[in-house]
């Protein structure tokens, strides 16, 4: 592929430079912001060599390109100039375009900006993790050694000052200074408060505080974040220009900082620690159910978007527990992807749909399934219902042996999370049987049944 012909080609075909607001890019996709969706020719987009689908959704126009998507996005920079990157949009243009989108959009947006940075991350700490776990089951380490001491505070840094690295990412995403959220996640974590967790005597100025445990927390830091971006815009305004460089960043701390620990930490870790028991109610009716609609059916809401509503209350109770069981079964969703891309690999004779199926077999092994959606089951419609009921019956399976996660990872890396550190139990097995199934199973309904309806006599 040529990476600067292509990207030339979805530049003109979006509408050109003038019709572009920003562009930014996630692990597959271009996200465009345009001025006027309507002259895009999605068609035409549809068609290019390179391109797996074109998705209208929370007010972006997004081109499905797969792993080779940052190659592409540098070269549509180049092409449009570095103001129109996402870290340089002409501001006034970008609040006009976000006006226009209804809250839930921009809600959706902001949880995918300031994710999306940190999953690579938090994947390789949960392998790491998983690997440290089967090192000392076989006995290669002992928890005692140097080895061990160094490794495990390679993949614990992050879980435990997550709030750090999540503010910064929140802070970026949300357009303000990125390390006012941060100092306000690190002291969250901050050894001096961890320390007085215990004591119910604590005051500001006479205002009773609670402490609560913001280790490996999610929503505080990103609710500060939010809060942050609108003080330091409204002191921008009011103070003089020669003092924002050192009052803006210190008011915005001292304000946000003390707002999070009086009432932003303690409303939203309530609230949130309610939705999680809401969630987890459901689950429990049923975990059996609860695998198979989760396991089949969570695919479907990653082609529009709407698994960032879902994924920060997983991660937001594995960050809490050390363990989730609903990271469990969305790997299962991963697996029957990598099923689906691998029976196509196997059974077709067509040397573009086997060049096509071959990458998107490569990526779902990494946990990217993009490729397989857009690029093999949106177009065969046939392979979307097997890996449906590949995910399905292994996302059962899963609930039925009420497997855990112990490690946030994707594609054939998951099977590390399903290691207990203190042994391999229940959870590491399901895992390995919901693999087998979902994997094979779906590769196996592609290859006896084909990936489209054969033709009758007498059809063109």
């Amino acid at each position: 592929m040529n990476h600067h012909e292509l990207a030339q080609q979805i530049v003109d075909r979006v509408g050109g430079p003038t019709n572009v607001i920003k562009v930014i890019h996630c692990i597959t996709r271009l996200r465009f912001f345009l001025k006027d969706e309507t002259i895009a020719n999605t068609e035409e987009i549809n068609e290019l060599k390179g391109v797996m689908s074109v998705v209208k959704s929370g007010g972006q126009y997004q081109v499905v390109i797969g792993s080779l998507v940052g190659a592409v996005y540098s070269e549509v920079i180049d092409i449009l100039g570095a103001k129109f990157s996402g870290e340089e949009t002409q501001q006034e243009e970008v609040l006009v375009t976000e006006k226009k989108k209804n809250v839930f959009n921009r809600f959706l947006e902001t949880l995918t900006g300031t994710i999306t940075p940190v999953i690579g991350p938090l994947a390789a700490a949960g392998i790491l993790k998983g690997i440290l776990a089967l090192l000392t089951i076989f006995k290669l380490i002992t928890a005692e050694s140097g080895a061990y001491l160094l490794l495990n505070a390679l993949a614990d840094a992050l879980f435990y000052f997550f709030p750090i690295l999540l503010g910064f990412s929140a802070g970026k995403k949300l357009k303000t200074n990125p390390y006012i959220p941060a100092i306000i996640g690190a002291a969250l974590v901050h050894p001096t408060v961890v320390a007085q967790l215990a004591n119910v005597d604590l005051d500001f100025f006479g205002i009773p505080v609670v402490l609560m445990n913001y280790s490996s927390s999610v929503f505080p830091v990103l609710v500060a974040a939010w809060l942050c971006s609108y003080v330091e815009k409204w002191l921008n305004k009011k103070l003089p220009s020669a003092t924002q460089l050192i009052l803006t960043p210190l008011f915005t701390m001292l304000v946000v900082g003390v707002l999070t620990f009086l009432l932003i930490g303690p409303v939203i870790t309530f609230l949130s620690g309610q939705l999680a028991t809401v969630v987890f109610w459901i689950y429990n009716l049923s975990p059996m159910i609860t695998g198979f609609i989760l396991g089949g059916f969570w695919q479907i809401l990653v082609i529009f978007g709407l698994h960032w509503g879902m994924l920060p209350i997983s991660i937001g109770n594995f960050m809490a527990n050390g363990h989730d069981p609903l990271l469990a079964i969305l790997a299962v969703s991963i697996f029957c992807q990598l099923g689906a891309a691998l029976g196509m690999l196997i059974k077709t004779k067509d040397p573009i749909q086997k060049e096509i199926a071959a990458g998107a077999t490569i990526s779902a092994m990494f946990g990217v399934t993009e490729p397989t959606l857009y690029g093999i089951c949106l177009k065969f419609k046939r392979v979307l219902w097997f890996s449906i009921i590949g995910g399905g019956i292994g996302g059962a399976i899963m609930g039925a042996m009420n497997a855990e996660a112990y490690g946030v990872a994707g594609g054939v890396f998951s099977l590390f999370g399903g290691i207990n550190p203190a042994g391999i139990d229940h959870s590491f097995y399901a895992m390995l049987i919901s693999f087998v199934v979902a994997v094979f199973g779906t590769a196996a309904l592609v290859f006896i049944f084909g990936y489209e309806k054969r033709k009758k006599k007498g059809e063109m």
